[in-house]
């Protein structure tokens, strides 16, 4: 969920920006619901349009823009980064210029996967291709975890070659 915000006069326009589709169909847990007092209504009228109700007084729209003061932003902020945290899609780590960060690669003369350590310098091909593949991980241990997944899947995926169960076609 992403709301976009713009100041005018002494109050803050919001709306919604970006909501994913599967919101509503799957809807909050009921104690979030209390927690905020939140209503949600999709396609009220016959345009398309989606609506949440917090707190009693808040209306946030995908068509409509309301202005709010500050305290009330504050709640909707709240509200927003709550839900993308404990219902979004986790965002992979990225690191920061010059931190240090680890992937996971082939070693093609010992046959073998490895973590090797590296700098974030935003200058060469691999920090382009680590970073959007999802080939990065802030600590060793995390990537550790993937080099034993891809060392079980390949071991698996070869004992199904030797079996004729893949490449017999």
């Amino acid at each position: 969920m992403e709301i976009e915000y713009q100041e005018v006069f002494d109050k803050i326009a919001v709306r919604i920006k970006n909501l994913n589709d599967d919101f509503f169909a799957d809807g909050l847990l009921k104690e979030d619901v209390e927690k905020y007092n939140c209503q949600f209504l999709e396609s009220p009228t016959d345009l398309e349009q989606r609506i949440i109700w917090i707190y009693d007084d808040i209306y946030l729209s995908d068509n409509d823009i309301n202005c709010y003061c500050e305290e009330k932003i504050k709640q909707i902020k709240e509200f927003v980064d709550y839900v993308n945290e404990k219902y979004g899609i986790p965002k992979r780590w990225k690191p920061k210029l010059e931190e240090s960060f680890f992937i996971v690669e082939r070693v093609r003369t010992e046959v073998k996967w490895v973590v090797t350590d590296l700098i974030y310098k935003n200058d060469h091909w691999i920090d382009f291709y680590a970073i959007n593949s999802g080939n990065c991980f802030k600590t060793y241990e995390e990537a550790e975890k993937v080099v034993l997944k891809l060392e079980d899947l390949e071991k698996n995926f070869w004992a199904k070659v030797r079996e004729w169960e893949i490449g017999d076609d």
